[in-house]
């Protein structure tokens, strides 16, 4: 398995559009997230190195052949590593369409249409991208912003444009130049050295803009429609769609959200198309499209057409990749924008099963981040796991600033940052409860219920007392009806109870507290009353002690110190090792990429090996022998890397969900065994020879954090070293804890 660049650096660093029928019926009950189908082309195959070594034979006399033959292997392992990332699909609808396209954009330069391979990421980001090579990849998040088939053949003749001109080899070279002294620039200061390299970006970005533009006019595309183009690009940091949110969306006849719970008025698009753009790789919106609207008037517009290859198919894929971006945005921890996108789509599919569960999941792990005041909270606290009491953290989830935000979408910010930990528990428990009811035999949506009970009974210790069983109206009768005669005695009244009484009116009366009767319709239904008291431990109403919270707390038990656990695991999953060998030459690192995938393949050998000396039974998830017709090992692998890129994010937070869980179930399945190990060393080379090795074992599950070490060691990365920690790592995860 190849983990993706991305993520791997992650870790270290710890327009609203007319649906057709046919479109609306395929999204109508649920969403399966694309996958790739087929085999895998040819370029998928062949190795970095093999690459590399051929185009730099190939290569000859040239000028600055240094640079250009670092810029070949670079890339050529860049290249490799994203495309087995499982990040990129394969023969998936949007893939198939988008090269559709590009096939009416050049149908009458079919040398140059066959030199490209264009693929679909799934990326959230509005952005397309290009290799020298002919690769040209473009985001779903992109494809989900686009009006119409015009402005994506535009942004494909963009980036056909790097490719021909070999923009990304030029910029290359000219930053090693810069980075030498040896550039024209020499002679400048640091910043004018600096700005230089986004000056010769902006070159490249407006000669491809020009040359897009000579693109689309040999084609039959809508000229006119490219300007909505650069409209997309100003506006990408905006949701796919402005629409209003209601918060009327989360309530029903019971629960009601008090009115300061909703921004009443939102900020206005600012978006300014002239920004500064001194420090971008791109010249601004404004000069982009000043420098080629002269160009865009053509004689024959009449005749041009916005859609070629079909309209209702472009409509079919803007939806599926907007339903994509909703799982993309909770791998992401990006909770409001998966809300908000979720909450859109709803408004056209108010039964899908998919949507749902977004909104559900996306609450819950809001939910576990929010800070609450209450004493006998659980706390994850750290986790210190393996030698050295290493840990794994990361910044907790805060839902960002809502005045930060523009548009419809800034409603959503100010309320889920407004509701404190009981009120958005009990408006998330209500919202995936009725879910979990509409759809009974989904499994997510039962298990998110009992988090959502449990979060209640045990971070915010609310039981079914302490929500009422009438609503207020209910209240106000039975305060309004006559008392019968009784004795003086009984009439009396003591200023306690007046003061109890006169409480209770006022919280009537008022918007606060609605939580407390926000469940009134729910405590009726016997399944709910039958989990929720489950969840107590069958208590049905807060304990009068502090017993229960003591009893909740995990008990901790004394380690001796550098204690390393045993834990008695007999199956796990290998992921191919990382494996970075780096040269630091006075400050400058470069990475040594043929040393690095000779080492990382001895370190998976050696994983195997030790693994065997233990009797520790392992299955291995890998793509560095993939052959074409493995689609389904590619597909394990693009759910592993998803997993593995979420879980990650979330830092030592072991109450935050991974999203992605339910995906890989089959693998858990198919593989025997639920955890999944990773190592890996860095090794830097400079004055003297430094090594990190980590080890990674996680419950694929849970989300747990099983084991975690890191150990560090001087000199050289010879195999002995490595074996005595791949091994000692490897006892710890099989041999089994004594009994006492």
């Amino acid at each position: 398995m190849t983990f993706s660049f991305l993520k791997k650096t992650a870790f270290f660093v710890f327009i609203f559009g007319s649906v057709t029928g046919t479109c609306k019926a395929q999204f109508d009950q649920n969403y399966t997230p694309l996958s790739s189908a087929g085999t895998l082309p040819p370029e998928f195959l062949t190795t970095a190195r093999a690459l590399s070594e051929q185009e730099i034979a190939e290569m000859g006399s040239v000028k600055d052949k240094s640079a250009k033959k670092q810029f070949i292997i670079s890339n050529n392992y860049f290249l490799r590593d994203l495309l087995l990332s499982g990040d990129v699909l394969v023969n998936d609808p949007l893939s198939k369409y988008v090269n559709r396209v590009a096939d009416e954009l050049l149908k009458g330069q079919p040398a140059l249409r066959q030199q490209l391979h264009i693929y679909v990421t799934r990326s959230p980001d509005v952005n397309a991208y290009a290799f020298d090579k002919g690769f040209i990849f473009v985001n779903a998040g992109l494809l989900a912003q686009l009006e119409n088939e015009a402005q994506l053949a535009y942004i494909l003749a963009h980036e056909i444009t790097h490719v021909i001109r070999k923009h990304s080899v030029t910029q290359y070279i000219e930053n090693i130049k810069l980075e030498n002294g040896t550039s024209n620039y020499e002679r400048g200061t640091m910043e004018e050295r600096a700005l230089a390299r986004y000056r010769f970006s902006k070159e490249q970005e407006s000669e491809a803009d020009a040359e897009g533009l000579k693109l689309m006019k040999q084609s039959g595309y809508s000229i006119k429609a490219m300007n909505g183009a650069f409209d997309v690009l100003q506006y990408s940091y905006l949701p796919f769609e402005l629409l209003d949110f209601k918060k009327s969306f989360f309530e029903d006849e019971y629960l009601v959200l008090p009115d300061t719970l909703f921004l009443k008025k939102t900020s206005e698009v600012k978006s300014n198309d002239d920004y500064d753009d001194t420090k971008s790789t791109h010249p601004n919106i404004r000069k982009r499209r000043g420098a080629i609207e002269p160009e865009l008037k053509v004689s024959d517009e009449g005749s041009r057409k916005k859609y070629l290859v079909s309209e209702s198919e472009f409509k079919n894929v803007r939806e599926t990749a907007r339903f994509e971006l909703c799982r993309l945005y909770l791998m992401e921890r990006d909770y409001m924008n998966a809300i908000y996108a979720a909450y859109i789509l709803s408004q056209r599919y108010p039964d899908n099963l998919y949507l749902k569960k977004v909104i559900s999941k996306a609450m819950y792990n809001v939910l576990v981040n929010k800070p609450v005041s209450n004493s006998n909270v659980v706390s994850s606290g750290s986790i210190s796991i393996g030698s050295g009491n290493s840990t794994m953290s990361s910044k907790q989830y805060t839902v960002p600033d809502y005045t930060t935000i523009e548009g419809a979408s800034q409603r959503v910010y100010y309320m889920f940052d407004g509701m404190n930990s009981l009120e958005l528990n009990t408006v998330a428990l209500a919202y995936t409860y009725k879910a979990h009811k509409q759809f009974p035999a989904d499994s997510v949506l039962s298990n998110l219920t009992d988090s959502m009970f449990s979060a209640m009974v045990n971070r915010n210790t609310m039981f079914l007392n302490d929500f009422s069983k009438s609503t207020k109206s209910e209240l106000k009768m039975k305060d309004s009806v006559p008392v019968a005669e009784s004795t003086e005695a009984e009439q009396e009244e003591s200023k306690y109870s007046k003061i109890k009484k006169q409480q209770q009116k006022t919280e009537i009366e008022t918007d606060e507290n609605f939580t407390k009767y926000a469940l009134v319709g729910l405590l009726k239904d016997e399944e709910f009353v039958t989990r929720f008291t489950k969840m107590a431990k069958g208590l049905t109403q807060k304990p009068l002690t502090d017993e229960y919270a003591k009893t909740a707390k995990p008990k901790k038990k004394k380690k001796k110190k550098n204690e390393v656990p045993l834990l008695g695991i007999d199956k796990v999953i290998f992921l191919d090792p990382f494996y970075m060998k780096v040269k630091n030459d006075h400050g400058t690192l470069s990475v040594k990429f043929y040393d690095s995938e000779e080492h990382q393949q001895v370190l998976a050998e050696i994983q195997k090996k030790c693994a065997e000396k233990l009797n520790l039974e392992y299955v291995t998830v890998t793509t560095k022998s993939i052959t074409e017709g493995e689609i389904s090992k590619y597909n394990d692998n693009a759910v592993l890397n998803d997993w593995l890129g979420e879980r990650f994010s979330h830092g030592d937070n072991n109450l935050e969900m991974v999203t992605s869980s339910e995906y890989i179930q089959q693998l858990i399945k198919s593989a025997g065994t639920k955890y999944i190990a990773w190592s890996g060393v860095y090794n830097s080379k400079g004055k003297a020879s430094r090594n990190t090795y980590f080890f990674i074992l996680l419950d694929l599950e849970t989300g747990k954090l099983v084991k975690y070490e890191t150990r560090y060691a001087r000199g050289r990365d010879h195999k002995d070293l490595i074996t005595s920690m791949v091994y000692n790592s490897l006892m710890h995860v099989h041999k089994k804890p004594k009994n006492k």
